[in-house]
């Protein structure tokens, strides 16, 4: 299925130059937030906006091709293992789960 904005070819050159920055942008925003505002959600609700966009621009189906959907399954269930990978050594080191103090 084609996008709706194959008509829009700046739309499609503006889209291809700029995600690569907000991409880029979630990953500082995640490995910066000890040291000013953002962290773990934020960036990945930046990281998700700019999936998105490019879904919406180029279409599901260029989506697809770039993002497999096992590349997915495997970030989202190493997502889920950190966070409570972290948890645990959080409570052998004497705190409660995810407690970092």
């Amino acid at each position: 299925m084609k996008s709706p904005f194959d008509r829009h070819p700046v739309l499609r050159v503006v889209s291809k130059l700029l995600i690569p920055f907000v991409l880029m942008f979630a990953l500082y925003v995640q490995f910066h937030g000890d040291y000013g505002p953002g962290g773990g959600f934020q960036a990945g609700v930046i990281f998700a906006a700019g999936l998105i966009a490019f879904a919406m621009v180029f279409g599901l189906a260029e989506s697809h091709k770039r993002f497999p959907l096992r590349i997915f399954e495997l970030l989202l269930s190493a997502g889920i293992l950190l966070y409570g990978i972290t948890g645990v050594i959080c409570m052998f080191r004497g705190g409660h789960f995810l407690e970092y103090g």
